[in-house]
């Protein structure tokens, strides 16, 4: 293995598995898009936020 092994990555998302062993990929329908989760840890981050600094300022 190479040393620079863990910096070098290939994102391939949840269907990696899928991709390895030469399956068509699964149906869209069947999993939330990357946007979507990575949009609901921003907006719980955010809403989580807001409700501890606003405790400071109260």
């Amino acid at each position: 293995m190479n040393r620079l092994s863990p910096l070098i990555t290939r994102k391939t998302g949840r269907f990696a598995p899928a991709l390895a062993m030469g399956l068509s990929m699964p149906p869209a329908l069947e999993f939330a898009p990357e946007w979507q989760e990575d949009a609901q840890q921003f907006l719980t981050a955010w809403i989580g936020g807001m409700v501890f600094f606003l405790t400071f300022l109260s």
